[in-house]
Formats: structure tokens, C-alpha cells, sequence
């Protein structure tokens, strides 16, 4: 599951999500970025804890802190014509009769959960999801690209790819309020339904706080990927 800009595309299966990967890699080529699709995210972690610190890592996409085989991860990167990476984000396939679950226990975060850290309760308003559950985070893009557009094409990139390579039957993503509230956020992933999933003390920060649960079915993710195509092909983003 590695590929370049080159070929990026012909590792997926649906033809839309081809069309997407496509479309990103000829979008990033342009401006002389490359595109890189791995399943280790020991480098994806790498890199975020060297941009941002340990605080910025989200346990989830963390091998430190999970058991996650290698056919069940992935990460995006974007690098300059130097190499360096500018932008990175995972995804995650998670087998359940009840994402609900693995929220209250604190899984979705840690396998295995810290003996420290009890379950929390999540509002009746959070969804049953069940069956293979595509999970997305961590995106990360350099400050001095923000608002190039690049934030867009790679979270879309992120949620067409869980879909595609982890035949997903959902597709989901959380954030905390001052992330999940913000316009930009939703206009980055497209769309989804949004629901408050934690209120209260959070064990993974040791604090309270307010999270929130996007969703949306496969369906809906290849409405945002053509959506995408389009936006890319009208090349509405200034060149970075």
C-alpha cells in the first residue's frame, strides 16, 4: 500500500476515488509537490511529534500507544521538492458492533487503554456504527501553506482513501469543539453529520472537555469525492 504521484491512483479500486487521487496528484505536481501513500504511521507520528510536539500526536494514529496492523493504517504525505514534508493524515479501519464502544472505553484512543484512565459516557444523540469503520485524523499542513487549499485537497484525499482501500461502511472523524466549530473544518472535510459525543472529563487530557463525532456513509464520501474532482479541476486555489 505505498505509492507516489505516479502512481497514487492505481492503488485504488473505485473509479471515483481514482479520479480523485488523480486529480490531487496532477493539483500537488503543479505546484511542485509530491504525494506519498504509506501503512506505517511510525513516520506519519514522527512527523507530527517533530512539527508540534507530543501534545500534537492523537493517540489514536500513534503505534506507541496502539496495536494497529499494518493492513488496518495508512498516511498521507505531502512532501516539497526538497522532501520535506508539508502535510500529512492518517486513517484507521476499525472492526465493531458498536463505535459507541469504543469511545466509552477509551479505544478509539489507546489499545490497550492505560489502566489509569476509566470509561466515560457519551449523550444518547451519539449514532450506532457498526461493521468496518474507516477513522481519520491527524491531519497536520505547514503554517506557511494554510489557506493554499492543501488542508482541503488531503483531508478528502484521507477520508476517499479509508473508503476505498478498507471498504468501509462508515466514515468518521473527531474534534474538539475549538477544532469541530470552526466553518473551516466542515468546508475542509466535506460533508458529514456532526454530533457532541463527549461532554465532561476527558482521562486522555486530563480535563474536561467537548468532542465531537462527525460521520457520513460511503455514499456521501464519494458525493464529497466527485465534489472534490471538481473543485481541484477548476483550480480555484492560488499556486503555493
Amino acid at each position: 500500500m505505498r505509492g507516489t504521484n505516479v502512481d497514487l491512483p492505481v492503488i485504488f479500486r473505485q473509479p471515483e476515488v481514482r479520479e480523485l487521487a488523480a486529480a490531487c496528484a496532477e493539483w500537488t505536481g503543479r505546484r511542485g509537490l509530491h504525494l506519498h501513500l504509506d501503512d506505517d504511521l511510525r513516520t506519519w507520528a514522527d512527523t507530527v511529534f517533530t512539527a508540534m510536539g507530543p501534545d500534537g500526536v492523537n493517540p489514536t494514529f500513534d503505534p506507541v500507544r496502539n496495536r494497529i496492523a499494518p493492513d488496518a493504517a495508512f498516511h498521507l504525505q505531502v512532501r516539497d521538492a526538497t522532501g520535506d514534508v508539508i502535510a500529512c493524515g492518517a486513517g484507521r479501519l476499525f472492526h465493531t458492533d458498536d463505535f459507541t464502544t469504543l469511545i466509552t472505553s477509551l479505544g478509539l484512543w489507546f489499545d490497550p487503554v492505560p489502566p489509569e484512565m476509566s470509561a466515560i459516557a457519551v449523550p444518547s444523540s451519539v449514532p450506532t456504527l457498526s461493521g468496518r469503520v474507516g477513522h481519520v485524523g491527524g491531519l497536520w499542513v505547514h503554517p506557511r501553506l494554510r489557506g493554499s487549499g492543501l488542508s482541503l485537497m488531503l483531508a478528502r484525499l484521507i477520508r476517499a482513501a479509508a473508503l476505498d482501500l478498507f471498504d468501509a461502511d462508515w466514515d468518521t472523524w473527531v474534534a474538539f469543539q475549538d477544532v469541530a466549530l470552526r466553518p473551516r473544518t466542515g468546508s475542509a472535510y466535506g460533508t458529514a453529520t456532526t454530533v457532541l459525543c463527549i461532554d465532561g472529563y476527558f482521562p486522555p487530557r486530563d480535563r474536561h472537555e467537548r468532542v465531537f463525532l462527525s460521520y457520513a456513509t460511503g455514499a456521501q464520501v464519494l458525493d464529497v469525492v466527485r465534489e472534490t474532482v471538481g473543485i481541484l479541476r477548476d483550480d480555484l486555489y492560488t499556486v503555493v
